[in-house]
């Protein structure tokens, strides 16, 4: 059966991972900075049941541990990083998806609402830092559909504007961007658009995940939840199939001529972002069970709950790039607190040049080319999701002169931080889609002769392999 949130709340409280807050919450301000301290502490789930002004409790970081990824994906818990990335790496697999099941009825339809009774401000939705231009919506699953490419389920930051009105972000590098411009040249002035809430956790973890246009992210999910198709069902107003069991709904529209001011908001890469010209969705219909529960995510702490549902998915995407395309290339990796923006490729180096060639393929790798500011080209016997490692190989490995490559500005995924500048296709409405940033290559291999060095090549200090395997065997007989 798919699980949907309320059975994976059940899970982690069993597991002592969840934690009740009766003691009453007065903003979102407050909330923020308890999931701070919970995000550096890799604190439990929580759910607030005591709101101020709210009879809806909120539900939050319940990715926050790599654990708690783990079984949303439907894994057993306790597993590395890089065990978690390759099991992920196999649901991937299209081979292991299946197409979801269109129901007649489901949780999410106990209770409608159109017209004039819409109003979002029913729900929980805070301004969650002072900072923030507005209220915000942090963990949509944004549901579009196109003729061409079908479905699309991604998870896009929206502000509120008023009781039925949101900005929604709809950037030229993500998928709704280019159901965006398609509808946009076919004339239109909306496109359909329908919002799930509090949905099954699965359908969150495939919706962060970067795969091919024209693949479904329902049928994913399925694979992350041991082959259980994702139960859908018809939304009342618009001609999009959302998940049965979400808690709550929006129907709607994306204008495609109208844009509002939205922002500055403190996104996941760690900075507020600058207040920008987005497009509006206008809900035309509230669905959701009896009894909701809100589910938000906070963002730009490294190991925040938000960033789990990015991360995991980028890495495993990144790996299996690097893998197929960058020769002799033996692991990847992106480090959480690079935010997406480092990127390390551990290779098998065997003739003088190599870790120069890697870093051009990986310049042309399209998630490196959309966004990472820095490769960094390291050899196999480091391992490049250990930090430690990886300073030591740039520290003892990198003579800046000879092993930096640096790109002209490049344009890029517009919530780069590190970007010089914007690039506005409309000054008038500084509406953008891209920032221009330029990239650096970091060669940290160890040279060999033919390299531009005169001195030998370094010798890593490190005990003899079959020493210290006899070692490791008679571990115990030395009393340890």
């Amino acid at each position: 059966m798919e699980k949907d949130l309320r059975q994976f709340l059940e899970e982690l409280e069993e597991f002592g991972d969840l934690v009740r807050v009766k003691k009453k919450i007065g903003d979102g301000h407050e909330i923020y900075s308890i999931l701070w301290e919970l995000n550096t502490k890799g604190g439990p789930a929580v759910i607030f049941e005591n709101v101020k002004g709210y009879d809806i409790p909120i539900v939050a970081n319940i990715f926050g541990t790599w654990d708690r990824f783990g079984m949303a994906c439907g894994f057993s818990r306790g597993k590395t990083k890089r065990e978690y990335r390759d099991l992920f790496i196999e649901c991937m697999d299209k081979k292991n998806w299946k197409p979801p099941k269109l129901v007649k009825i489901g949780p999410c339809k106990e209770i409608i609402i159109k017209g004039e009774d819409i109003d979002l401000r029913k729900f929980p939705i805070f301004q969650w830092h002072p900072k923030d231009g507005g209220a915000y919506i942090t963990l949509p699953a944004v549901i579009t559909k196109d003729s061409k490419f079908g479905v699309n389920v991604s998870i896009y930051r929206m502000m509120l504007h008023s009781k039925d009105l949101t900005g929604i972000m709809c950037q030229i590098f993500q998928d709704i961007g280019i159901h965006f411009g398609r509808a946009l040249k076919e004339g239109k002035k909306t496109m359909d658009c329908a919002v799930a809430l509090g949905a099954s956790p699965a359908i969150y973890i495939a919706a962060g995940t970067k795969i091919p246009l024209k693949d479904n992210e329902f049928e994913f999910a399925s694979a992350l939840q041991g082959g259980e198709p994702v139960q859908l069902v018809k939304c009342e107003t618009v001609d999009i199939d959302v998940p049965a069991n979400s808690e709550i709904i929006l129907e709607g529209e994306i204008s495609l001529v109208e844009r509002k001011e939205e922002g500055p908001f403190g996104e996941w890469m760690g900075y507020f972002e600058e207040a920008m010209q987005l497009p509006t969705f206008k809900v035309k219909c509230i669905t959701h069970r009896k009894n909701p529960l809100y589910l938000m995510t906070n963002v730009g702490h490294p190991f925040s709950d938000g960033e789990k549902i990015r991360m995991m998915p980028s890495i495993a995407n990144f790996t299996r790039m690097a893998r197929e395309r960058v020769t002799g290339c033996v692991d990847a990796w992106l480090p959480e607190t690079g935010f997406n923006y480092t990127a390390i490729i551990a290779i098998k180096k065997r003739y003088p040049g190599w870790g120069k060639t890697a870093i051009y393929q990986a310049f042309s790798l399209p998630f490196v080319a959309s966004s990472a500011n820095c490769v960094i080209i390291v050899d196999d016997d480091i391992d490049p999701s250990n930090l430690d490692e990886v300073i030591w190989s740039l520290s003892t490995r990198v003579d800046p002169a000879f092993d930096v490559i640096l790109t002209p500005s490049i344009g890029g995924y517009a919530l780069n931080p590190a970007a010089s500048h914007r690039f506005y296709r409309d000054i008038s409405t500084k509406s953008t889609d891209i920032v221009m940033c330029s990239k650096m290559g970091i060669d940290a291999t160890l040279k060999m002769e033919g390299e531009e060095r005169q001195r030998p090549m370094s010798i890593p200090v490190k005990p003899d392999e079959v020493i210290l395997k006899r070692v490791q065997e008679k571990w115990k007989e030395y009393g340890f």
